[in-house]
């Protein structure tokens, strides 16, 4: 028999054998030897454990919530590179699951709405508008110095008529 434990947040839910078996967040479970292997596999990535005896359970618990937050950071980011790709390509915005939208929640890291433009670039773009008609405006300004200087050397260069 083996133990597996789920330290992360969510209910874990592998198959093995045609059976499903759902792990609750927090939960201990015994199960044989071959299943508790296959559902490692499976699950480890998104956090499920299995304690053996004498280990430090407190570091297996921190090792798996921590493989968890990995997990959920890679599918926001990969959900997001997916929507970038189709963006580029002229694909429809694929929604996000509503796993995806919590993960995006609890990690506070932004899913990219249907093409919009993001914050950040709203406010480069306002800053940089702002710039350009500073620029344009310097650029009047020099081309009417150029002209006074381009009038001022020509009577200069007029010659004098004797009268």
């Amino acid at each position: 028999m083996i133990t597996l434990y789920n330290p992360t947040n969510e209910e874990l839910t592998g198959q093995q054998g045609g059976n499903s078996i759902t792990i609750k967040s927090k939960a201990k479970m015994e199960v044989e030897d071959p299943r508790g292997n296959h559902l490692l596999n499976s699950l480890g990535p998104r956090g499920l454990c299995s304690l053996t005896y004498g280990c430090d359970e407190k570091q297996v618990k921190a090792d798996g919530i921590q493989r968890n937050y990995e997990f959920k950071k890679k599918q926001v980011v990969e959900y997001n590179q997916r929507n970038e790709n189709r963006k580029a390509q002229g694909l429809p915005y694929l929604p996000p699951t509503k796993e995806v939208k919590a993960y995006g929640v609890e990690l506070q890291l932004q899913l990219l709405e249907p093409y919009a433009i993001r914050d950040e670039e709203r406010g480069e773009i306002a800053g940089i508008k702002i710039r350009n008609k500073e620029l344009q405006s310097q650029i009047v300004d020099l081309q009417i110095m150029l002209t006074k200087l381009i009038e001022g050397q020509e009577k200069k260069e007029a010659p004098k008529k004797d009268g």
